[in-house]
């Protein structure tokens, strides 16, 4: 692991680009005549403190909220099937199971496509809070439906639009904030899912308890109902709050979108668009190209970085064990408890893993390091799914359910990785993160049908072929973390990679 000493030393080498560069020309000339105070002066330290503020406060709330409900819509389904939505709707285990999973389809096929669209259009802020407005109006019209073939239809449509959203997103906040300070922010946006995951169970409660039959709509109706509401009208609100890209946020003042572009430039040496130079874009003579062309490379581009297929091997794997998400009330439920307590005791797992997510991205950006931190969540899991297999007590399986969700400290921290490890040209990192979100969603189609009728309490098959995905996974971000080491030597001796100058002082973190 590198010392603190180490990584502070790695920062203070990044040579100050901007000296080199032609500010006035950036973007057409947009900030000709405006002037910055040096890199490293108290006036420059305190102008990107404010600056960071500012944007932390008008993104972070809202990606947390947009992300709470994101996960909300997508999984109280396993919620509602504690109320009477099976019995409604007349579903077997398999067709649950495949409602479930259906909507994974439609959110994997769309990632990719999502992700290039939105790095064209650069506007964020607006594209973001459309595709959650598309998707909460369909999760509350699931309230309506009265049939198998209905129910799948509606969710497999949710999975479309909710595609944008979570790399939509890390490739947004890969934008603004530079590889020291990204994942400690994708770790607090994350902690939107952890949290709905507390609060999904709270919800159903209430609702299911207390709302069966009010109005002559059953609890699991009121369930799709309300929480489709919310999401619509807090989409409606981000798009008035969420700012789009550096360059473009014209509440910014003009010196404060100047130090955005900046800071980017400054983190690796380059633009942080399509227009900057690079071997790789230039390789593929794309310099200019039309926008649906120059996404085509980008997304080839993507594929062909052994990098990202390493990423993709990792987060695949590691999504095999995190895949319980779908199905953790029905792992709570095997602890015997009637409905309420299940719902209830479903919240402290979540709140846990909330907690030591944001712990271990902080820590991760603190020390600049990254495969040891990646590694003890899902330590931590194998030694729940091993308990949960070996005993039918209550209270050592509860302390199992504590554990399992702790693969997810690597969640937020493999993506923020990512975007370390892809920083440039931005149409090749946004298609990366798309490429790794995709394989990172296709276990939870599979995983539901792993924990079927009648495999409760110890859950062999599911929790077995969770323990193998978590030692894939492990061994995949070994070999990662010794590609990156080499690849930084590489650029130690003065050589090109990805594009890359090593003489910026530009290090993969690993």
């Amino acid at each position: 692991m590198a010392s603190e000493k180490e990584f502070a030393a790695e920062k203070a080498s990044i040579h100050n680009v901007e000296q080199s560069l032609d500010l006035s020309q950036l973007y057409g000339g947009e900030f000709e005549g405006i002037t910055l105070p040096p890199k490293g002066s108290p006036e420059r330290e305190a102008m990107e403190k404010r600056l960071k503020r500012k944007i932390d406060i008008a993104i972070l709330p809202c990606v947390i909220l947009m992300y709470i409900m994101n996960y909300l819509d997508r999984n109280n389904i396993a919620a509602a099937k504690l109320g009477s939505l099976v019995k409604d709707l007349h579903l077997t285990s398999t067709q649950y199971s495949t409602c479930v999973s259906i909507l994974f389809v439609g959110y994997i096929s769309m990632q990719i496509p999502s992700n290039l669209i939105l790095e064209k259009v650069g506007r964020p802020g607006l594209y973001l809070p459309a595709a959650m407005t598309i998707w909460g109006i369909l999760s509350t019209l699931t309230c309506v439906v009265h049939s198998y073939t209905g129910l799948l239809v509606v969710r497999l449509l949710i999975g479309f639009a909710e595609a944008a959203f979570y790399p939509g997103v890390m490739f947004y906040l890969s934008c603004w904030y530079t590889r020291f300070e990204i994942a400690k922010r994708s770790a607090i946006f994350v902690v939107g899912s952890w949290l709905s995951g507390a609060f999904s169970g709270l919800i159903a409660y209430g609702v299911l308890e207390y709302l069966n039959g009010v109005h002559g709509l059953a609890d699991w109706r009121w369930l799709f109902l309300i929480e489709g509401v919310i999401t619509i009208g807090i989409a409606l609100i981000s798009m008035i709050i969420l700012p789009n890209l550096p360059a473009t946020t014209r509440w910014l003042s003009k010196e404060e979108r100047l130090l955005a572009v900046v800071r980017m430039i400054e983190d690796v040496g380059q633009r942080d668009d399509d227009s900057a130079p690079n071997s790789e874009l230039e390789t593929a003579e794309v310099l200019p190209q039309s926008k649906f062309r120059s996404a085509l490379v980008g997304f080839t581009m993507a594929v062909r970085d052994p990098k990202v297929l390493n990423f993709l091997q990792m987060m695949f794997c590691f999504a095999g064990t995190a895949g319980i998400n779908t199905v953790f009330p029905t792992i709570v439920n095997s602890l015997g408890f009637d409905r309420p307590k299940t719902l209830l005791l479903t919240a402290p797992p979540w709140l846990l893993v909330a907690l030591t997510s944001v712990i271990n991205s902080f820590h991760s950006d603190k020390t600049g390091e990254r495969y040891w931190h990646m590694m003890w969540g899902p330590c931590l899991s194998l030694v729940g799914f091993v308990i949960g297999i070996s005993t039918t007590k209550t209270a050592p399986r509860y302390v199992a359910m504590m554990l399992l969700l702790q693969i997810y400290n690597s969640w937020a921290l493999g993506f923020a990785w990512l975007s370390n490890s892809v920083p440039r040209p931005p149409i090749k990192r946004a298609a990366a993160v798309a490429t790794v979100n995709i394989g990172g969603n296709i276990p939870n189609i599979f995983v539901p049908y792993l924990f079927y009728t009648g495999s409760s309490p110890h859950f062999y098959v599911g929790f077995t072929v969770c323990i193998i995905f978590a030692f894939l996974g492990m061994t995949g971000a070994t070999t990662l973390r010794w590609q990156l080491k080499r690849l930084n030597k590489k650029l130690e001796s003065g050589h090109t990679v990805d594009g890359l100058d090593g003489t910026t002082g530009f290090r993969f973190l690993h």
